[in-house]
């Protein structure tokens, strides 16, 4: 596993510390999820883009 990090003004780090005590989560656990749901969402949309924006390329044969 690898380690990723961030600082969090004051009052952001005390909502994100009470919202996870009041689901019973580590903050460890919440943000894994939501990295998951981002890298998820990425790749949607990455999907999505090839399929509306194929690449043709012409051949002289």
């Amino acid at each position: 596993m690898k380690v990723v990090g961030t600082k969090l003004d004051d009052s952001d780090f005390e909502k994100f510390q009470k919202f996870c005590n009041d689901e019973g989560l580590s903050k460890s656990e919440i943000m894994r999820g939501l990295i998951r749901q981002y890298c998820d969402a990425c790749e949607d949309e990455i999907q999505t883009s090839e399929i509306k924006n194929p690449t043709v390329i012409i051949s002289d044969d």
